[in-house]
């Protein structure tokens, strides 16, 4: 089996990966979204038998508070509730890329928080990499062979987005409103959800204007130090991309694959769908039919309209549209006029449930 279930992250992501056989699977949980994200995750935790409630690998994608407040809260109690293989998560050391400046061993408060976590509780911290950074350095992509069968090739980060957050570590960690001092500024609670409104009063996206629309990429440095990879099991192949930038997520995959597109049963897409994570010549890398968006939309707005239309007039007809929420932002794309006009289909979480999960 090869399944995924986004769990309901607020504005981030929070992923859990269940490969394997039937009678003994593995399992990879990615970011643990923010705050409140952790009582979900432990419920999954506490509904696997005693002898399964590990990990094979838990990923810290970057330091912003929707990646990793969740895996932050688990790791400061006392007990984990499940066992961990490897760790994936590039701290302020990791930073210090060979032939870069050497930098001294502070960083920013969330950051530091996580790093200290994972030494409290004596964890195999990138051990897959032999300890040292997590980041795609030279022509050859780092790959991975997980137990259980997963295979895994590291596509970001490069060296230069690590060496860009050295200076803004606590930049990054105050701009995702992280002040020192953050365990007591947070609120421990999420806000309540959105009630999801009849649809009505906004306008109809026209696909094909917005889809023309220049791109700008993203400049955020947190988000540029972000793990990416791309994971393949039996056959299947999906693209988790953390926030991360789109000419090094495409960079990584022209040395995969030169002179073809690249097939995907599933993309998750990068910075839950911002209008700079996500550029038409990423989108034409690959054939995908099955795209995944991570937000409740609070915050920053997202998924943004101007990456919807892209992916729909990049992949064509029959594409997917998948969201971990419906939103007031994102409930427009469940309209039946424009899915018709389209071809293409959403897939939102069923009444009364809170997990998203795809079957591949």
């Amino acid at each position: 089996m090869f399944n995924i279930k986004f769990l309901p992250a607020r504005f981030g992501d929070c992923i859990w990966i269940t490969y394997g056989a039937e009678d003994n699977p593995s399992r990879i949980l990615i970011d643990g979204g923010t705050g409140g994200t952790r009582h979900s995750i432990r419920k999954l935790v506490e509904e696997l038998p005693e002898n399964e409630r590990k990990l094979e690998l838990l990923v810290v994608t970057h330091i912003d508070r929707d990646h990793i407040e969740g895996i932050l809260k688990l790791l400061e109690e006392d007990e984990l509730p499940f066992t961990i293989r490897d760790f994936w998560f590039n701290g302020w050391g990791h930073l210090d890329i060979p032939g870069e400046e050497e930098i001294e061993p502070f960083g920013g408060v969330m950051g530091e928080r996580l790093s200290a976590g994972i030494l409290k509780h004596n964890l195999s911290w990138n051990g897959d990499f032999n300890k040292k950074t997590v980041v795609v350095d030279g022509e050859a992509l780092p790959k991975i062979s997980l137990p259980g069968g997963m295979k895994l090739t590291l596509l970001s980060p490069a060296p230069k987005h690590l060496s860009e957050l050295k200076d803004k570590w606590e930049d990054e960690v105050r701009a995702a409103n992280l002040d020192p001092g953050f365990g007591l500024a947070i609120n421990d609670e999420e806000e309540g959800e959105e009630e999801v409104d009849s649809f009505g009063g906004e306008e109809i996206p026209n696909i094909d204007i917005l889809s023309q629309e220049s791109f700008e990429e993203d400049t955020a440095a947190g988000n540029g130090s972000s793990i990416a990879f791309l994971a393949e099991y039996e056959g299947k192949k999906v693209l988790f991309c953390g926030d991360a930038f789109p000419s090094q997520l495409l960079e990584a995959l022209n040395k995969i694959a030169p002179d073809r597109k690249i097939d995907l049963d599933l993309f998750k897409v990068s910075h839950h769908a911002s209008s700079h994570n996500t550029s038409p010549e990423l989108l034409n890398k690959v054939n995908c039919k099955n795209f995944v968006i991570s937000t409740n939309g609070r915050i920053y707005k997202h998924p943004k309209k101007v990456t919807i239309a892209r992916i729909l007039k990049s992949a064509g007809a029959n594409t997917q549209l998948i969201f971990n929420y419906k939103s007031k932002i994102n409930k427009i794309w469940d309209e039946e006029f424009i899915k018709n006009k389209y071809n293409y289909t959403t897939m939102y979480p069923e009444p009364g449930m809170e997990i998203v999960q795809i079957d591949l």
